[in-house]
């Protein structure tokens, strides 16, 4: 269980839907959407459980067009597209893939495909330390078809006190990646940044001209005791009742329960044996 569900809301919650380990395999996801039985990609297509590394990556060129004249007819040339669009479907299932990797999602956030779609992921990030502190922030990253040659977008669906963050919830990532760069700059860069805007060492980084929210930045430059207050009653909310469990919007496979005592002291008592078994390093 993350340490952020010993915060002191009014109830302890549980994360239904998923596991307790933020690398939970997404691979029903992706079955249920029917990836499994997409046409085969070709040899020069990354397997999805080849999970190639970013770097890899850079060498391919997915969006290279070929003349028909290339085929013996020219229904093979107009595959084409369809080709092309199952080699993105396949790139962003390897990018997924990747996030199961602990150097790529980072601690404290989990992230999890809308019910009906790849091109939508739900996310939650617990905040332990600084201004925001206990926070429970829930967000929706959307995947544009343009994907990777341009940036996803992010909207937090938790009410929200933050410089980068307008009155909508839409996320500011211009100062982080002014410039998008197409096999460069990935997913989980973006789930970094998201996690490390809380920190106060991006928030005294923070530049007027990439900020939603000028009175939150104004405040946090002038007034840090105000901007503090504000943004520690965000955090706070967000791990109320009725915006911890409240479930929104239906894809969202991400979910929160309360937890009972009973149950919370069964979970710990497992938690505590599974460290105790754990072998020691060989040095």
């Amino acid at each position: 269980m993350d340490p952020a569900h010993s915060h002191n809301g009014p109830r302890r919650p549980s994360i239904s839907s998923m596991s307790t380990s933020k690398r939970t395999s997404v691979g029903s996801i992706f079955a249920k959407l029917g990836l499994r039985s997409s046409p085969s990609p070709s040899p020069s297509s990354p397997s999805p459980s080849s999970s190639p590394s970013p770097h890899a990556q850079n060498q391919q060129h997915p969006h290279a067009s070929f003349p028909s004249t290339l085929y013996e007819d020219e229904e093979e040339g107009n595959n084409l597209p369809q080709s092309s669009e199952n080699f993105k479907r396949y790139e962003l299932l390897t990018e997924f893939i990747n996030l199961r990797n602990p150097r790529h999602c980072p601690l404290g956030v989990y992230l999890m495909p809308a019910s009906d779609s790849l091109s939508v992921l739900y996310g939650v990030v617990f905040v332990h330390k600084g201004y925001y502190r206990s926070g429970v922030f829930k967000f929706r990253m959307y995947i544009p078809e343009s994907y990777p040659d341009h940036p996803p977008s992010v909207t937090f669906l938790t009410d929200m006190f933050h410089p980068l963050v307008d009155s909508q919830g839409n996320v500011s990532l211009s100062q982080q990646f002014p410039t998008w760069r197409p096999h460069q700059d990935y997913l989980f860069h973006v789930l970094h940044y998201i996690k490390n805007m809380f920190k106060r060492g991006v928030l005294e980084k923070l530049v007027d001209k990439h900020c939603y929210n000028k009175e939150a930045y104004r405040l946090f430059r002038n007034d840090t005791p105000v901007f503090s207050k504000l943004s520690q009653q965000c955090a706070q909310l967000s791990i109320t009742e009725s915006h911890l469990f409240d479930h929104f919007p239906d894809d969202n496979m991400i979910r929160f329960f309360p937890l009972t005592e009973p149950k919370f002291d069964e979970l710990k008592s497992a938690i505590f044996k599974s460290a105790q078994s754990t072998p020691e390093p060989i040095p």
